[in-house]
This record gives structure tokens, C-alpha cells and sequence, in this order.
């Protein structure tokens, strides 16, 4: 062990662990298996615990996007477009009242194996066992390969593509540092779309948690999951306006929360924070 690596770690932990856990369900997200885990997620029940080897990985990702955007715009004749013109921003995606929201790597214009149709772009950087499972799939069947290889990644694409109206997305993958990288291409299914849309409503109007993927704690997704010590070993969650029965998110407007209580519309701070009337849902 570097006593100097580990302070950098510590370092790097202590800085990341300061940003709060997002008040929206995610389209990144919607994909997990467990209804009740993404309930407990919007809800502000979860437990974000992640150590500093999560952090870098997390880093290792997000410089790894640039890398892929900086290459792939020297190929002639490929747009990558990563800000939405009209905002100057990331392109974002909301829908269910403002609650469910998402933000897209970007949209490419211009591939070579499809020169005139736009796609929507996601880039992903995972370990190499993973990579190697979906250069497999891509050989065997590139337009299905992504549903089969990850289903939160696949119900991603799929969401993105709905709500911004493209009927393609575009996926390049890559091992760590990227070394190496892969792409899939994938077609837009309304059916899995409204699927996905009708779990997003649910997840979020419901008063009380959803059903969960297994009453086993020891099960794969429960044993590393944010909500387990919520879900499965009965903690209450800290209070705040989410975990509260007064409140109630609104479908109306933008991600508006009101309090039956107070008699008025909460601010995400307010919801954070919560107050002396708190009763658990």
C-alpha cells in the first residue's frame, strides 16, 4: 500500500461523495430490474456508498467519452454533436411532469454505414470481460446485441431515441483507457418504449414502495443494491419531503412537488431537507 495513493484516493472520495444524489428518476436507470429500488431511488432512500475504486471508474468513463469524441471527429463527413444548439448545453430529454429525465452523450450525423440518418450517441467504458461479451454479440447479431448484452444500457437507448423522436442509436464501447472499442447499432422499438414509459409513471406516482425483484437478500441485484438496508433490513430512511405522506409529485408543471400539509409547492432544497411534520409514507 502508497500511504500517497491512498490520500489521493481519500482525496478524490471526499470530493465526489459532496455531490448530491439527483432528484429525478434517470434514464439511465429505468432499466434496473427492481421497481422498488428505482422507487426507493427517486425517493431518496438510497444509500450512495461508493468507494474511491468506483470514483476512478467513474472517472476512467467520463475521460474516456472525450477520447472517443476527439477521434471520432476526424473522421470526414461525421458529425458529432454533444450541445444542443438551442440551449448551448447537453442534450436533455424530460418527460412524466419534469420526474423522469436523462442527458445524451450526444447525436451523430453521418456514419459511414449510414451516412444519412441521424443517430443518437452513447459511449460506455467497461471492464474487458464485459467488452468481450458484446464484440461476441455484435458478430453474431449487431442490431440486437445491445438488448441482450445490457438491459439498463438497451432500455436507455430506447428511451432516448422515443423522447427525441430518432429512430437509431449508436453505441461505442470501449475497455479502460481506451485501448480498445467496439460500436452497436440499435433500432428504435415503440413498443419496448411505452413499456419503459409505463414504468417510469408508475415508479413515480406511487404512494408507497413498488414490488422488488426478490424477497432474497442474498439475491445478485439485492446483495450490492443502494436500497438494501432499506428494503430488505427494514432501516428508515433519513426523513425528508420524498419519504414524507404529505407530499406528492405533481404531473403538472416541472418536477413540482406540493405538501398537502403546508398547503404549497416544495423546493428541491425544501425536499431535502424536509421538516418537524414528517410522517413516513
Amino acid at each position: 500500500l502508497d500511504p500517497t495513493l491512498e490520500a489521493a484516493d481519500a482525496a478524490l472520495k471526499a470530493a465526489r461523495d459532496t455531490e448530491a444524489p439527483r432528484g429525478y428518476l434517470g434514464a439511465s436507470g429505468i432499466g434496473h430490474p427492481c421497481r422498488r429500488a428505482l422507487w426507493y431511488g427517486f425517493r431518496l432512500c438510497a444509500e450512495h456508498n461508493i468507494e474511491p475504486a468506483g470514483y476512478r471508474a467513474i472517472e476512467d468513463g467520463e475521460r474516456g467519452e472525450l477520447v472517443m469524441v476527439e477521434r471520432l471527429r476526424r473522421v470526414r463527413g461525421l458529425s458529432v454533436y454533444t450541445l444542443d444548439e438551442a440551449t448551448g448545453r447537453q442534450f436533455g430529454v424530460s418527460a412524466i411532469g419534469g420526474h423522469f429525465r436523462g442527458h445524451l452523450d450526444g447525436v451523430v450525423v453521418g456514419l459511414l454505414q449510414a451516412p444519412k440518418t441521424p443517430h443518437v450517441w452513447e459511449a460506455k467504458v467497461v471492464n474487458e470481460k464485459k467488452f468481450a461479451a458484446l464484440v461476441k454479440l455484435r458478430a453474431e447479431d449487431e442490431k440486437g446485441a445491445l438488448a441482450k448484452w445490457d438491459e439498463v444500457f438497451f432500455a436507455q437507448a430506447q428511451i432516448y431515441m422515443g423522447l427525441e423522436d430518432i429512430d437509431r442509436h449508436w453505441l461505442t464501447a470501449a475497455t479502460p483507457g481506451v485501448r480498445n472499442w467496439t460500436s452497436v447499432r440499435t433500432d428504435f422499438d415503440s413498443a419496448t418504449f411505452e413499456g419503459l414509459m409505463k414504468k417510469g409513471k408508475a415508479v413515480i406516482t406511487a404512494p408507497e414502495p413498488l414490488e422488488r425483484v426478490s424477497e432474497k437478500p442474498e439475491f445478485y441485484v439485492c446483495k450490492f443494491c443502494d436500497a438494501r438496508r432499506v428494503c430488505h433490513e427494514k432501516r428508515l430512511p433519513r426523513p425528508s419531503c420524498r419519504t414524507c405522506v404529505h407530499a406528492t409529485p405533481e404531473l403538472d408543471g416541472d418536477a413540482r412537488w406540493s405538501c398537502a400539509l403546508l398547503q404549497k409547492d416544495l423546493t428541491e432544497a425544501e425536499q431535502r431537507k424536509g421538516c418537524t411534520d414528517h410522517v413516513y409514507t
